[in-house]
Protein backbone atom coordinates (compact mmCIF):
# COMPACT_ATOMS: atom_id res chain seq x y z
CA UNK A 1 0.00 0.00 0.00
CA UNK A 2 1.38 3.68 -1.04
CA UNK A 3 1.99 6.10 1.91
CA UNK A 4 -1.82 7.76 2.60
CA UNK A 5 -2.28 10.88 4.10
CA UNK A 6 -5.12 11.02 5.30
CA UNK A 7 -7.81 14.26 5.57
CA UNK A 8 -7.20 16.22 8.69
CA UNK A 9 -10.76 16.99 10.18
CA UNK A 10 -11.34 18.14 13.75
CA UNK A 11 -15.16 16.31 13.36
CA UNK A 12 -14.80 12.46 12.99
CA UNK A 13 -16.97 9.62 12.59
CA UNK A 14 -15.80 6.85 14.33
CA UNK A 15 -16.91 3.78 15.05
CA UNK A 16 -15.03 1.46 16.98
CA UNK A 17 -16.42 -2.85 17.01
CA UNK A 18 -18.81 -3.48 19.76
CA UNK A 19 -16.77 -5.87 21.40
CA UNK A 20 -13.71 -3.46 21.41
CA UNK A 21 -14.91 -1.05 23.96
CA UNK A 22 -16.18 2.18 24.00
CA UNK A 23 -18.33 3.48 20.62
CA UNK A 24 -16.72 7.06 19.03
CA UNK A 25 -18.34 8.76 16.53
CA UNK A 26 -19.06 12.49 16.11
CA UNK A 27 -22.33 12.97 14.24
CA UNK A 28 -22.88 13.98 10.04
CA UNK A 29 -19.14 14.19 9.51
CA UNK A 30 -16.40 11.04 8.42
CA UNK A 31 -12.93 10.59 8.39
CA UNK A 32 -10.32 7.91 8.77
CA UNK A 33 -7.83 6.94 11.88
CA UNK A 34 -6.08 4.45 13.46
CA UNK A 35 -6.78 1.99 16.36
CA UNK A 36 -4.94 -0.82 17.73
CA UNK A 37 -6.02 -4.50 18.23
CA UNK A 38 -4.24 -7.16 19.91
CA UNK A 39 -1.24 -5.26 19.24
CA UNK A 40 -2.01 -5.32 15.24
CA UNK A 41 -2.78 -1.72 13.61
CA UNK A 42 -6.12 -1.00 12.07
CA UNK A 43 -7.32 1.14 9.49
CA UNK A 44 -10.43 2.86 10.05
CA UNK A 45 -12.01 3.86 7.00
CA UNK A 46 -15.92 5.18 6.31
CA UNK A 47 -17.18 2.63 8.94
CA UNK A 48 -14.59 -0.46 8.33
CA UNK A 49 -11.58 -1.83 10.17
CA UNK A 50 -8.98 -3.33 7.87
CA UNK A 51 -5.57 -4.74 9.42
CA UNK A 52 -2.34 -2.30 7.88
CA UNK A 53 -0.40 -4.13 5.70
CA UNK A 54 2.48 -1.40 5.96
CA UNK A 55 3.52 2.16 7.39
CA UNK A 56 1.42 5.04 6.18
CA UNK A 57 1.62 8.27 6.64
CA UNK A 58 -0.90 10.92 8.55
CA UNK A 59 -0.79 14.78 8.35
CA UNK A 60 1.62 16.43 10.47
CA UNK A 61 4.78 13.98 10.12
CA UNK A 62 2.68 11.20 12.10
CA UNK A 63 3.96 8.05 10.87
CA UNK A 64 2.07 4.31 11.52
CA UNK A 65 3.51 1.01 11.70
CA UNK A 66 1.53 -2.28 11.27
CA UNK A 67 2.52 -3.54 14.75
CA UNK A 68 0.36 -1.22 16.94
CA UNK A 69 3.03 1.81 17.51
CA UNK A 70 3.72 5.64 15.97
CA UNK A 71 5.83 7.91 16.13
CA UNK A 72 5.63 12.19 15.51
CA UNK A 73 8.15 13.71 13.32
CA UNK A 74 11.34 11.17 13.82
CA UNK A 75 10.76 11.21 17.22
CA UNK A 76 10.60 8.32 20.10
CA UNK A 77 8.09 5.64 19.14
CA UNK A 78 4.97 5.20 21.05
CA UNK A 79 2.99 2.25 21.43
CA UNK A 80 -0.86 2.80 20.52
CA UNK A 81 -2.14 1.16 23.52
CA UNK A 82 -5.54 -1.30 23.11
CA UNK A 83 -8.73 0.48 22.26
CA UNK A 84 -6.94 3.94 21.76
CA UNK A 85 -7.83 5.83 18.36
CA UNK A 86 -5.56 7.98 16.68
CA UNK A 87 -7.13 10.64 14.23
CA UNK A 88 -6.36 12.25 11.62
CA UNK A 89 -5.88 15.61 13.14
CA UNK A 90 -3.25 13.93 15.67
CA UNK A 91 -5.52 14.11 18.34
CA UNK A 92 -5.89 10.59 20.60
CA UNK A 93 -9.00 9.14 22.01
CA UNK A 94 -8.47 7.09 24.53
CA UNK A 95 -11.07 4.43 25.82
CA UNK A 96 -12.02 6.31 28.51
CA UNK A 97 -12.86 9.50 26.59
CA UNK A 98 -10.34 11.37 27.77
CA UNK A 99 -8.23 13.63 24.57
CA UNK A 100 -5.16 15.00 23.81
CA UNK A 101 -2.43 16.26 20.97
CA UNK A 102 0.14 13.54 19.98
CA UNK A 103 2.38 16.38 18.90
CA UNK A 104 4.76 17.63 21.33
CA UNK A 105 2.59 20.53 23.57
CA UNK A 106 1.81 22.77 26.23
CA UNK A 107 -1.30 21.82 28.29
CA UNK A 108 -3.08 23.91 31.22
CA UNK A 109 -3.96 20.98 33.68
CA UNK A 110 -5.32 21.71 37.35
CA UNK A 111 -3.54 24.83 38.20
CA UNK A 112 -0.45 23.45 36.69
CA UNK A 113 1.36 23.72 33.15
CA UNK A 114 2.38 20.10 32.11
CA UNK A 115 4.97 20.37 28.97
CA UNK A 116 4.66 16.84 26.54
CA UNK A 117 7.41 15.36 24.31
CA UNK A 118 6.93 12.43 23.15
CA UNK A 119 3.92 11.90 24.71
CA UNK A 120 5.14 12.37 28.66
CA UNK A 121 4.48 14.81 30.05
CA UNK A 122 6.64 16.65 32.76
CA UNK A 123 5.38 19.44 35.40
CA UNK A 124 7.39 22.79 34.23
CA UNK A 125 9.06 24.17 37.29
CA UNK A 126 10.31 27.48 35.96
CA UNK A 127 9.45 29.85 33.37
CA UNK A 128 9.66 28.81 30.35
CA UNK A 129 10.60 31.12 27.54
CA UNK A 130 8.94 30.08 23.66
CA UNK A 131 10.86 31.32 20.31
CA UNK A 132 7.79 34.92 19.75
CA UNK A 133 9.50 35.78 23.48
CA UNK A 134 6.20 34.91 25.12
CA UNK A 135 7.14 33.44 28.92
CA UNK A 136 5.05 30.88 30.75
CA UNK A 137 5.77 30.70 34.48
CA UNK A 138 4.57 27.30 36.25
CA UNK A 139 1.34 28.81 37.41
CA UNK A 140 -0.13 29.45 33.86
CA UNK A 141 0.67 33.02 34.50
CA UNK A 142 2.25 34.90 31.34
CA UNK A 143 3.77 37.78 29.53
CA UNK A 144 3.53 38.43 25.95
CA UNK A 145 5.32 40.62 23.70
CA UNK A 146 2.58 43.08 22.67
CA UNK A 147 2.63 46.62 21.88
CA UNK A 148 5.31 49.22 24.14
CA UNK A 149 5.14 46.83 27.34
CA UNK A 150 3.60 43.38 26.30
CA UNK A 151 0.31 41.52 27.96
CA UNK A 152 0.26 39.87 31.22
CA UNK A 153 -2.43 37.57 31.76
CA UNK A 154 -3.09 33.74 32.37
CA UNK A 155 -3.63 30.45 30.49
CA UNK A 156 -7.28 29.26 30.72
CA UNK A 157 -8.06 25.51 32.28
CA UNK A 158 -7.24 23.17 29.48
CA UNK A 159 -5.15 25.77 26.96
CA UNK A 160 -3.26 24.17 24.16
CA UNK A 161 -0.13 25.22 23.07
CA UNK A 162 2.32 24.07 20.54
CA UNK A 163 5.93 24.47 21.70
CA UNK A 164 6.84 27.43 19.22
CA UNK A 165 3.91 29.30 21.10
CA UNK A 166 1.28 28.49 18.52
CA UNK A 167 -2.78 27.57 20.37
CA UNK A 168 -4.45 24.49 19.49
CA UNK A 169 -8.17 24.06 19.72
CA UNK A 170 -9.13 21.50 22.28
CA UNK A 171 -10.99 18.65 21.59
CA UNK A 172 -13.81 17.96 24.21
CA UNK A 173 -16.29 14.46 24.52
CA UNK A 174 -19.53 13.75 25.76
CA UNK A 175 -20.12 10.07 26.82
CA UNK A 176 -22.89 8.19 27.64
CA UNK A 177 -22.43 5.76 31.54
CA UNK A 178 -24.55 4.18 33.60
CA UNK A 179 -27.35 6.11 31.50
CA UNK A 180 -25.61 9.51 33.02
CA UNK A 181 -23.86 11.67 30.59
CA UNK A 182 -20.25 12.43 30.97
CA UNK A 183 -18.14 15.56 29.76
CA UNK A 184 -14.97 15.65 29.19
CA UNK A 185 -14.10 19.24 28.62
CA UNK A 186 -10.85 21.13 28.98
CA UNK A 187 -9.35 17.92 30.64
CA UNK A 188 -11.76 17.27 33.66
CA UNK A 189 -14.34 15.68 33.76
CA UNK A 190 -18.08 16.02 34.92
CA UNK A 191 -21.16 14.11 35.11
CA UNK A 192 -24.41 15.35 34.72
CA UNK A 193 -26.64 13.76 37.47
CA UNK A 194 -30.00 14.95 36.60
CA UNK A 195 -31.20 13.68 33.33
CA UNK A 196 -32.95 16.87 32.96
CA UNK A 197 -29.65 19.00 33.58
CA UNK A 198 -28.02 20.67 30.77
CA UNK A 199 -24.49 21.37 29.75
CA UNK A 200 -23.40 23.89 26.83
CA UNK A 201 -20.19 22.79 25.32
CA UNK A 202 -17.71 25.21 23.76
CA UNK A 203 -18.63 25.34 20.12
CA UNK A 204 -22.72 25.43 21.34
CA UNK A 205 -23.39 21.81 21.39
CA UNK A 206 -25.97 21.48 24.15
CA UNK A 207 -26.03 18.01 26.61
CA UNK A 208 -28.81 16.79 28.63
CA UNK A 209 -28.08 15.01 31.18
CA UNK A 210 -29.77 11.60 30.08
CA UNK A 211 -27.61 11.61 26.84
CA UNK A 212 -29.98 14.03 24.46
CA UNK A 213 -27.33 15.94 22.54
CA UNK A 214 -28.42 18.91 20.64
CA UNK A 215 -25.59 20.54 18.23
CA UNK A 216 -25.26 24.12 17.40
CA UNK A 217 -27.27 23.50 13.62
CA UNK A 218 -29.85 22.11 15.39
CA UNK A 219 -29.54 18.68 14.88
CA UNK A 220 -29.79 16.13 18.00
CA UNK A 221 -28.73 12.60 18.78
CA UNK A 222 -29.69 10.05 21.74
CA UNK A 223 -26.30 8.26 22.88
CA UNK A 224 -26.41 4.99 23.35
CA UNK A 225 -25.14 3.25 26.46
CA UNK A 226 -21.47 3.74 26.29
CA UNK A 227 -21.45 5.88 22.82
CA UNK A 228 -18.53 9.13 23.15
CA UNK A 229 -18.70 11.74 20.49
CA UNK A 230 -16.17 14.06 19.76
CA UNK A 231 -16.85 17.65 19.92
CA UNK A 232 -14.75 21.09 19.44
CA UNK A 233 -13.32 22.67 22.79
CA UNK A 234 -11.09 25.30 23.45
CA UNK A 235 -10.72 27.99 20.22
CA UNK A 236 -7.16 28.30 19.84
CA UNK A 237 -6.01 31.81 20.51
CA UNK A 238 -4.39 32.96 23.99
Amino acid sequence: MKQSVLRALVSSQLFVAANAGPLFAQANSSAEAVTCRTNTTLLQRGGELTPLTEAMTMPGGIEVFTNGTFRVKEGKTRLLKEGQILRADGYLLKPDGSTMPVFDHIAMSKGQVMVFKDGEGEALSAPLTLPDGSVINPDGSYWRPSGSYGRRSRLAEGRLLTLEGAALGGLDTISLRNGKAVVYQSGAWLTLQSPIQVMGMYDGTRVRGDGFVTFRNGTTTQLAEGQTITVPGLRADW
